[in-house]
């Protein structure tokens, strides 16, 4: 069984109802159609039992393989593992790779073969090269302590069987089609098993708004996305088992959740290009769109933001300028922001972000405070405000991946008050 601080409790995590909470499920393995045993964890792993052998489509992190690992060996199957497919080579969904090659070895078994897009390597050597970067960005999109270092921690195995588009494979008796859509990222693959009708969408779905958007990392891929998603309703699943959350079973149920979220990213996508067609400048487009509804439980904007997905299309399309040519070979924002408090003095800057702030104008008052922080590092007065928006803004959002960043705001401040004290 797992262990109750592992547990999430539905209906008290955040204040999230049991389906708007689903994204962050973590919970026992299940047998959700005979012979496929699906581990919800930090990302998702499934295990197809195929007779003599067994396919796993993910390893999840290496942190929850141990347990995933005892579930299935005590209550499912002793079978080797034959095969793995990672469906992206995101560290929460593939890093668990050697411990199945580790338990091979000490049974006796051949190793398993791992495939992967062919993009999944270069994916791992990324990583390689930027891991204290990784660590880094991590640390802040996460709101996680100083120690946690998992990009140069973790064993990056790399796929032993590449494919480029699509690709069958066989276990045991049990045929699995392959198929690559950029997506999230550039080496995603999803897997249909077509005897059992169940479907593995890796991060293409994930009980939340799509992670298309994110501002921390490369680019994605909204309208491929979308694509992908009709062509996984077209197979018609009786099962759809998720990247992240738990997992779904009705014909008509996963075609709404697959089709709903396709819609979704194509509205997006479909607006940004329309009002880049117009002449519209970035911060227009986002002004502009008319943002499609987030009020189904796999749309919910608790990880991602419909904002970070029209960024993310814009940059696809055109790049990073935003039209001001202030910001084409700019200044430093330390120097405009000196130059700026010298002409005004920062205490009138400071007295508009505190009118601002009783207002309940939050992001307009951040933007003043941050001239004052900048061109007055050592005002106390100004990170003590900077602190406190961000701590009222983080409350108040959604956003996993924005709260990340407002609670870096706030460490930042306080760190920067306990050297002014």
């Amino acid at each position: 069984m797992v262990d109750q601080k592992e547990q999430l409790d539905y209906e008290t995590a955040r204040g999230l109802d049991r389906e708007e909470a689903a994204f962050y499920y973590r919970g026992p393995a299940e047998e959700v159609t005979e012979g496929v045993i699906f581990a919800p964890r930090q990302g998702n792993s499934t295990a197809f039992v195929c007779d003599d052998a067994v396919m796993l489509v993910d390893t999840s992190a290496q942190w929850y393989v141990p347990r995933a690992m005892e579930d299935l060996r005590r209550d499912y199957s002793k079978a080797p593992v034959d095969t793995i497919v990672y469906t992206h080579g995101h560290i929460d969904h593939v890093s668990g790779g050697q411990a199945w090659i580790d338990e091979a070895a000490a049974t006796g078994a051949k190793r398993p073969r791992i495939i992967g897009h062919e993009d999944v390597a270069k994916r791992f050597q990324r990583y390689r090269e930027t891991h204290p970067w990784q660590n880094f960005i991590n640390k802040v999109q996460f709101n996680l302590p100083e120690g946690i270092d998992a990009f140069s921690t973790v064993p990056w195995i790399d796929p032993d069987t590449e494919f480029s588009q699509e690709m069958y494979v066989d276990v045991g008796k049990e045929r699995f089609e392959l198929y690559h859509s950029r997506g999230e990222t550039d080496d995603e693959t999803w897997v249909w098993c077509p005897r059992r009708r169940v479907l593995c969408t890796g991060d293409t779905f994930v009980w939340a708004t799509p992670n298309g958007g994110n501002p921390y990392k490369v680019q994605r891929y909204a309208y491929e996305w979308a694509v992908a998603l009709k062509q996984m309703a077209a197979r018609k699943p009786a099962h759809l088992l998720p990247g992240h959350g738990p997992s779904m079973s009705g014909e008509e149920r996963i075609q709404e959740a697959l089709l709903s979220t396709a819609h979704f990213l194509r509205s997006i996508h479909e607006q940004v290009i329309a009002l880049m067609n117009e002449g519209k400048w970035l911060e227009d487009v986002i002004r502009e769109i008319d943002w499609p509804a987030t009020d189904k439980p796999w749309l919910r904007p608790i990880y991602d933001h419909p904002e970070f997905i029209a960024r993310n299309v814009y940059r696809l399309y055109g790049g990073w300028y935003d039209g001001n040519p202030v910001n084409m070979l700019p200044a430093h924002s330390e120097d405009v922001a000196t130059a700026l408090v010298s002409a005004t003095g920062s205490e009138k800057i400071l007295e508009r972000a505190r009118k601002l702030q009783q207002d309940g104008e939050l992001q307009v008052a951040c933007h003043l405070v941050d001239f004052v922080r900048k061109g007055e590092p050592d005002n106390a007065e100004a990170w003590t405000l900077w602190r406190d928006l961000f701590a009222a803004r983080a409350a108040q959002e959604e956003s996993l991946m924005a709260r990340g960043a407002f609670h870096y705001a706030v460490s930042q401040a306080e760190r920067r008050l306990e050297e002014l004290a």
